[in-house]
């Protein structure tokens, strides 16, 4: 993979920090999240496509255990600090 595509994906799980999230919205995090996902495959090359969607997963295995992954009826509410 790429340097810009490994870079992206380390600036992916940085953002993915609580402390960015504190005071937003589950749908917030979820807009910017998906929007970066996007972004990410599409700038990379077929070939690259195998390796970035294993990272992918890798991070949305990081945001499920972060607590973002949340129903539909709780994307309005606001993250909290975790405890």
């Amino acid at each position: 993979m790429r340097n810009e595509l490994t870079i992206a994906v380390g600036e992916l799980y940085h953002g993915i920090g609580h402390h960015h999230w504190h005071g937003k919205t589950f749908r917030q995090f979820w807009e910017w999240f998906n929007q970066r996902c996007i972004a990410l495959v599409g700038a990379a090359l077929p070939e690259e496509l195998g390796e970035l969607q294993a990272e992918l997963l890798d991070v949305r295995a990081a945001v499920e255990d972060g607590g973002y992954l949340v129903p539909s009826d709780r994307l309005d509410e606001v993250i909290e600090p975790p405890m």
